[in-house]
């Protein structure tokens, strides 16, 4: 089997839906063999039909429950039906939910209120089953399990859908089609109406085939019997969910039926139908005919029939409809009766022109395949067939391709994908096109015996998913759906369950085809998928060309690296292509960069050389004529000796062509002529680089572009990005400093690398004025520094690395603004204790107001500074500042009595623990060691007697109210002792003759009587008890089923 040796993967998420008993009973017909296990055979597999499709609600519906269709009060369970449709629906719109649980309908109206009442909720995922064994047709919802997975999106601001919220799928409810009532004609209309409410329903006929298809904002699903053809608009708005099933002929749902009845005579009997997008009906018959319906005034027409172009007759196993804009085509499938390879045999598929104006006859019929198809489960919109030798494809007119994939195959179907995208690189002839394609096949696996579901993707020679189904269940049917550009598979068991699987979101397949190294189809679906951004899909290139790199395959990693052009940097790959045997490779590299006009004259000269290495003049030559630019470039070189005279000649080029040669030349030029070569740069930026005005000037006046601002009316060409000349002033951070300041200064656009880089060279010269001393410098550094930091594009450096930035340059300044952006609190309460000022407590205090959880670390802060300021006031009291030392002292005691009274007021803080902050025993819950040669910080008594007195007097009032509260309490108890003290004489003199009369007379000598004889019976009973523990553990052990043991010595009394 060739498609063993591909790799699998698990593209798919898995899971189950099992039905209710009553809807399996109904539902799964029950094949079973002396085993036990279930067995079905080809023909039993076809006892049950399938059919998945999207659908709508509209909003009135969800918002009316109770409004009135076709005269009639709609019911609870239609109510409940549509209510439990509403949730699962919009569990998948994005809701925001408060707790990640199930969202409600309440909680969903936000979505609801967002439409008009004339609007449809799409998005539906619904799944239709019918049994040959049953006359209904069941609803199951699956919308949660098939629509996109937004949980492992990177939006954040989405609420993820946990996995409960698959138990909002479902089954929704049933009807019949074909159901039919016993009608008699009475002589009155009482009668009639009496005996038609009680007359017992007839079973209508059994359903043998179903298709559906979404049509704009309606559901069709086209139900089919033998002799009987049904097709219904939005069936699953007028549902019955009671439970168990009764009749439901769902009256008030639009319904097209049969103009005429069918003739089994001259029409033969159904097997198949498929309807299309533009509602046309397809029935194929056990004959081979094939009969085509529209509806029209409330009824199916017969517009066309043919017969089967085969003379044996051969049933029709599967018709599928495929439309599309220009014409209409329908796939039949024939099963053959004595298998003949003879024309017509097999797959056709006709021609049927317009799907508006149909002709009367077939245009064109196309045969396919002269092999049978044995079953509707092994093909799929007939583009799918499933045979013992693999899966065939098939277009309208040819077979177009084989998936060698052997074994016998249970069910088939077709996933579809997002269509094939096309890339071009460049013209027409470079075109790279991504394609997907999923076949889900069910088979029985060799090793375990059960039935195993295979997804493959045959473009990729991959499994895209395998999983084995569980022992006792079957695989049924199988089918295939899109939503929102996601793939999903529905499969049916016999088991009554449905298995349904979704595909993952791209990342998540990349990331899995990555790991093994399987690039190319990593890069195949990237780029089916529209949302993948091309930046990735450019990193894919790159990683697949170092991939190739280290395998030693050079020539294809080159094929990778053509495709990262104008992503990543040329010299990184011209450096790995420099040695001689891989020479042609880089002609191809540095050739597409020409073609695409990316070369500049470094990459030319290159180029040139290659070819002469290559022994290639004539390709050399060519070459070697270079346009304006380069000569322009290639007259600067060859003045880099002498800087000025090629200064002087950038000066005279127009702005293309010195911006090219600055680039290019700029590093050299400024390390002979720094500011003269900013200066040009500064005027290229600002726009007003004139080569008349710079050619007058020459180099001098270069310089002084650094000095003046810039003059809307001086600009006299296109400013160019900074960036393109940062890299020549790496060697002198003082002048691109300037450069970067002067542009910024001007309203030039850096970028945020840029802009980091100017922050740290300010902060570099900041911290060299301050250590020289030169205080203007420090002075205007500073002021550049704090307006880096608080512009409107602050944003770009980035809070963290200007954090970073202003830590490792010592500026306390931009330390303490950037923790007030972040909100730091310990780090910002530790920088605000540092400086100790009184602009600093106010704002810890400021800070204690709104958030009373820091108030402990402030007041500890507040008394380690107060101590520091006693301190230094002791050994320092004669000084002639002694004055305002004590009135700074008395600021700071006022400041820790109003936090003190900040503490009491919020009561935060247990006055204990604030006595410990206060002693200096730390701020934390509990007291920390403090070492007998540390000095304890501390503050005067003094500061904390109104935070003491308060609490003591409070603490009076509570003591206070309490004894209140106990001497009543002691008083109302006593007073209740009295109270009973009193009853209970007034009993005990009233009762006390009645008493000594009636009291019995206790029997000692018969109580000692029994009292011996128990003594003696003691033994017996014991020895009796212990023989019946010993037999209970005998027959527990030779048992078979102890449950019946337990129960019988429970009933004979042994165990209590």
């Amino acid at each position: 089997m060739a498609a063993s040796r591909w790799k699998r993967f698990a593209f798919f998420d898995r899971s189950n839906l099992t039905f209710q008993s009553e809807v399996i009973t109904d539902l799964i017909p029950s094949i079973s063999n002396e085993s036990g296990r279930v067995t079905l055979s080809q023909d039993e597999g076809d006892t049950v039909s399938m059919a998945v499709s999207t659908a709508s609600l509209p909003v009135m519906a969800l918002n009316n429950a109770d409004i009135k269709v076709g005269g009639r009060k709609r019911s609870e369970d239609e109510s409940s039906s549509i209510e439990a449709m509403f949730k699962a629906l919009s569990a998948c719109s994005s809701l925001p939910s408060q707790d990640g649980t199930i969202p409600l309908q309440s909680q969903a109206q936000s979505f609801l209120n967002s439409k008009g009442p004339s609007e449809q909720v799409d998005g539906l995922v619904l799944v239709f089953c019918a049994s040959q064994e049953s006359d209904r047709v069941h609803c199951i919802d699956v919308t949660v399990r098939c629509h996109p997975d937004s949980r492992s999106s990177a939006d954040d601001n989405s609420v993820a859908i946990p996995t409960s919220d698959e138990e909002l799928d479902g089954w929704r409810g049933y009807w019949n089609p074909f159901h039919k009532q016993q009608k008699e004609k009475f002589s009155n209309r009482v009668e009639d109406r009496i005996i038609s409410d009680h007359l017992p329903s007839v079973a209508g006929d059994p359903v043998i085939d179903l298709a559906a298809s979404s049509q704009g904002e309606h559901l069709w699903v086209a139900c089919l019997a033998s002799t009987n053809l049904t097709v219904f608009v939005d069936p699953h708005l007028w549902l019955s969910c009671r439970l168990p099933l009764a009749t439901n002929t769902a009256e008030e749902c639009v319904c097209y039926r049969l103009a005429t009845p069918w003739n089994t005579q001259q029409e033969q009997k159904c097997t198949s139908v498929d309807v299309s997008s533009t509602g046309l009906i397809a029935v194929g018959t056990d004959k081979g005919a094939v009969h085509i319906f529209s509806s029209q005034k409330g009824s199916l027409r017969n517009i066309m029939a043919f017969s089967s172009p085969n003379p044996n007759l051969n049933p029709i196993t599967s018709v599928n409809w495929s439309i599309s804009p220009s014409k209409a085509a329908l796939f039949c499938c024939y099963r053959s009766l004595r298998s003949p390879r003879t024309a017509g045999g097999g797959i056709c598929c006709y021609d049927l022109g317009d799907s508006i104006n149909l002709p009367s006859t077939p245009l064109a019929r196309h045969d396919l395949d002269s092999r049978p198809v044995l079953s509707s489960r092994l093909c799929d919109n007939g583009l799918l067939v499933a045979r013992p030798d693999g899966i065939y494809t098939y277009s309208h007119t040819q077979k177009i391709a084989v998936s060698p994939i052997d074994g016998i195959k249970l069910a088939v179907c077709n996933i579809p994908t997002y269509q094939a995208i096309s890339t071009k690189h460049g013209d027409e002839n470079t075109m790279t096109v991504s394609t997907s394609s999923y076949a889900l096949v069910a088979s029985t696996d060799s090793k375990s015996g059960r039935d195993a579901v295979d997804i493959y993707d045959a473009n990729n020679k991959l499994v895209a998913f395998h999983v084995l189904l569980s022992p006792s269940h079957k695989a049924l049917q199988a089918a295939g759906i899109m939503v929102a550009n996601r793939s999903s598979a529905v499969v049916l068991t016999s088991g009554g369950a449905l298995v349904t699987l979704t595909e993952k979101i791209t990342s998540e397949k990349v990331s899995l085809l990555t790991q093994k190294n399987l690039y190319g189809a990593a890069i195949s679906m990237a780029y089916a998928d529209p949302s993948y951004q091309p930046t990735d899909i450019t990193s894919l290139y790159r990683r697949y060309a170092e991939h190739l790199y280290r395998k030693g395959n050079f020539s294809e990693a080159m094929d990778q690296y053509i495709y990262t052009i104008g992503s990543l940097e040329s010299s990184h790959v011209i450096f790995r292509y420099l040695d001689a045997p891989r020479i042609p490779m880089l002609v191809r590299y540095l050739e597409e960069l020409r073609r695409r006009e990316l070369a500049n004259v470094v990459h030319n000269e290159l180029l040139r050389t290659c070819y002469l290495k290559l022994g290639d003049d004539d390709a050399a030559e060519r070459i070697s004529a270079p346009n304006a630019d380069e000569t322009s470039c290639l007259a600067v070189a060859s003045l880099t000796h002498n800087p000025k005279e090629a200064l002087a000649m950038v000066c005279s080029f127009e702005a293309p062509q010195a911006a090219e040669a600055l680039v290019i030349y700029g590093a050299a030029l400024a390390r002979t002529l720094p500011r003269e070569t900013a200066g040009v740069v500064v005027s290229l930026c600002l726009g007003t680089y004139s080569p008349s005005a710079m050619a007058a000037a020459a180099a001098e006046e270069a310089s002084r572009m650094l000095e003046y601002p810039l003059n809307e009316q001086d600009r006299k060409c296109s400013p160019y990005p900074v960036h393109l000349f940062a890299s020549a002033f790496l060697e002198n951070p003082k002048m691109l400093r300037l450069i970067l300041a002067h542009c910024n200064r001007n309203k030039c656009p850096l970028t945020p690398t840029l802009r980091r880089t100017l922050l740290e060279l300010t902060l570099a010269e900041w911290n060299n004025a301050k250590r020289s001393g030169d205080t203007e410098a420090e002075k205007l550094r500073r002021k550049e520094a704090i307006t880096a930091l608080t512009d409107a594009h602050c944003s770009d450096i980035g809070d963290y690395d200007a954090l970073v930035l202003v830590q490792l340059a010592g500026f306390a300044e931009g330390e303490l603004l950037l923790y007030e952006r972040l909100q730091m609190i310990p780090m910002l309460l530790n920088r605000y204790a540092q400086d100790g000022g009184d602009r600093a407590r106010r704002q810890m205090l400021a800070m204690c107001r709104s958030d009373p959880q820091i108030l402990a670390d402030v007041l500890g802060h507040f008394v380690s500074i107060a101590s520091e300021k006693v301190g230094d006031d002791s050994t320092d009291h004669n000084s002639d500042d002694g004055k305002s030392t004590n009135s700074q002292e008395e600021e700071i005691l006022e400041d820790i009595r109003e936090a003190l009274s900040m503490a009491r007021s919020q009561g935060e803080l247990p006055p204990v623990r604030v006595a410990r902050i206060l002693a200096g025993e730390g701020t934390g819950q509990f007291s920390e060691n403090v070492m007998p040669d540390m000095k304890r910080r501390t503050v005067p008594l003094s500061v904390a007697l109104d935070y003491v007195g308060d609490i003591l007097d409070e603490s009076g009032e509570k003591i206070t109210a309490l004894q209140a509260e106990v001497e009543e309490y002691n008083t109302l108890c006593k007073s209740m002792e009295e109270e009973v003290e009193a009853l209970l004489s007034n009993q005990y003199n009233g009762q006390n003759t009645s008493n000594t009369i009636n009291k019995d007379v206790f029997d000692i000598e018969g109580f000692y009587s029994r009292l011996q004889s128990s003594l003696e019976d003691g033994p017996k009973m014991e020895n009796r008890t212990s023989q019946a523990r010993e037999a209970f553990w005998r027959d527990m052990d030779q048992s078979d089923d102890r449950f019946e043991t337990i129960s019988r010595y429970f009933a004979k009394g042994l165990i209590a």
